[in-house]
C-alpha cells in the first residue's frame, strides 16, 4: 500500500500535490507555472537592461548552471529525498544531454544580446519548425496539412517579427536570429533525448537529471569562457555591477522551480493542459515585456505575434484533437449538471408562489 502511494506522489520541493483535490492541484500548479516563468522572464530582461550586460550572456548561463546544480543537489538530497542508489550514473549520456541543454539555454540567453526580448520568446515558441524539418530530411517522415499550415503561419510570423525588430529596434543584429535558430535546433532534440533517459533510467528523479545535466553544463560553459578569454572580463564586469549576482541567483532559483512545477503539472493534468498553460505564459510574458520595459513598438509585432500564436493553436489542436473534444464535452456536461441541480422545478416554484 505504501509502495503505491509513493509511486503516485507528485512532489515539488517536498510538497506532495497528489494529496490535494484535482481542482486545487490544477489551480496551484498552473498559477505557479505562470507566476514563476513571468518572474523568470522579467528578471532575464532586467539583467540585459544593465548597461553593458549584453556581452555577458554566456557568463549569466554559467551562473545559472552552477547555481541550479547546487539547488537540485539540495532538493534531491535533503528536501525531496531521492532514494539512495548504488550504481553510478551513465556519465557519457548525461554529457550528451548537457551539451543539448547548453545549446538550448545558453544560446537562447546569448541571443538576447542581439534581439529584443519579445522576439526571442516568439522564436523559442516555434520548436515545431526544426522538428518538422529534421523529421522530413533525416527520418523521411510525412506530415499532415495541419502541420504544414502551422509551420507556414509560424514562419510568416517569425519573418514579420524579425522585420519589425530590424526596423524599430536599435539592439537588433541579424546574427541574433542565427543564434536563436541554433538554440531551437538543440531544443528540438533535447526534449526527446531527456524523455529517453528518464525511461531508460527510471530510478533517476527529475532533480537527479537536472543535477548531473547542469553540473556537466557548467563545466562546459566554464571551459568556453576561459578558452575565449571571457571569464576574467566577466568577473571584472560583475564586480563593478552589484546587481548582477543577486538577480542571477533569483533568476536561477525561479527557473529551477518553474521547471519542477511544469513537470508536476504534466503529471497532474496531462500534456495538453500544460501546453496550453505554458503557451499562455509566453503570450503574457511578451505583453508584460512591452508594459514593464520601454522599447520601440509597431503594430507589425501584433499581427506577426498573432500568426505565430495561431500556428501554435493549430499544432495543439492537431496533436490533441480528441482530448480537446472530450474536454469540451465534459465541460458542457458539467455545466448542464450544475444548471439542473441549481434550478427550481416548476411545481415547487408554483407551491412557493401560492404560499407567499
Amino acid at each position: 500500500m505504501q509502495h503505491s502511494t509513493h509511486k503516485s506522489a507528485n512532489l515539488v520541493c517536498g510538497i506532495d500535490f497528489s494529496r490535494f483535490p484535482k481542482h486545487v492541484q490544477f489551480l496551484s500548479l498552473a498559477s505557479s507555472v505562470l507566476g514563476l516563468f513571468i518572474v523568470y522572464g522579467y528578471i532575464q530582461e532586467k539583467l540585459f537592461h544593465i548597461p553593458g550586460f549584453r556581452s555577458y550572456g554566456w557568463y549569466l548561463s554559467f551562473i545559472q548552471f552552477t547555481f541550479v546544480s547546487l539547488i537540485s543537489y539540495v532538493d534531491s538530497t535533503f528536501i525531496s529525498r531521492s532514494p539512495k542508489r548504488r550504481e553510478l550514473p551513465p556519465y557519457y549520456e548525461f554529457m550528451i544531454l548537457s551539451w543539448m541543454t547548453v545549446g538550448t539555454i545558453g544560446l537562447s540567453t546569448v541571443a538576447l544580446g542581439f534581439l529584443n526580448f519579445p522576439t526571442q520568446v516568439i522564436f523559442k515558441s516555434c520548436k515545431l519548425i526544426p522538428v518538422m524539418i529534421g523529421g522530413i530530411i533525416i527520418l523521411g517522415k510525412k506530415y499532415t496539412l495541419y502541420d504544414y499550415c502551422s509551420v507556414v503561419l509560424m514562419c510568416a510570423g517569425l519573418i514579420g517579427f524579425s522585420l519589425a525588430d530590424q526596423t524599430v529596434s536599435p539592439e537588433f543584429e541579424p546574427k541574433g536570429i542565427i543564434i536563436i535558430c541554433m538554440a531551437l535546433c538543440f531544443d528540438a532534440v533535447f526534449g526527446n533525448y531527456q524523455e529517453k533517459l528518464l525511461k531508460k533510467y527510471p530510478h533517476f528523479t527529475n532533480a537527479d537529471i537536472i543535477f548531473y545535466t547542469y553540473s556537466f553544463g557548467s563545466v562546459i560553459i566554464f571551459t568556453w569562457l576561459v578558452a575565449t578569454g571571457q571569464f576574467l572580463a566577466s568577473l571584472k564586469y560583475a564586480a563593478q555591477h552589484k546587481d548582477v549576482y543577486p538577480l542571477a541567483m533569483i533568476y536561477s532559483t525561479v527557473g529551477y522551480l518553474g521547471v519542477q512545477f511544469v513537470l508536476a503539472l504534466i503529471k497532474s493534468s496531462g500534456v495538453l493542459i500544460t501546453t496550453i498553460v505554458t503557451t499562455m505564459r509566453k503570450v503574457l510574458t511578451v505583453v508584460l515585456s512591452f508594459i514593464f520595459f520601454t522599447k520601440p513598438f509597431t503594430f507589425q509585432y501584433v499581427w506577426s505575434g498573432s500568426l505565430v500564436f495561431l500556428g501554435i493553436c493549430i499544432s495543439i489542436w492537431k496533436r490533441n484533437r480528441i482530448a480537446i473534444l472530450n474536454a469540451i464535452s465534459s465541460l458542457i456536461r458539467s455545466v448542464q449538471a450544475f444548471v439542473s441541480s441549481h434550478s427550481t422545478p416548476i411545481s415547487k416554484l408554483d407551491k412557493t408562489v401560492l404560499q407567499v
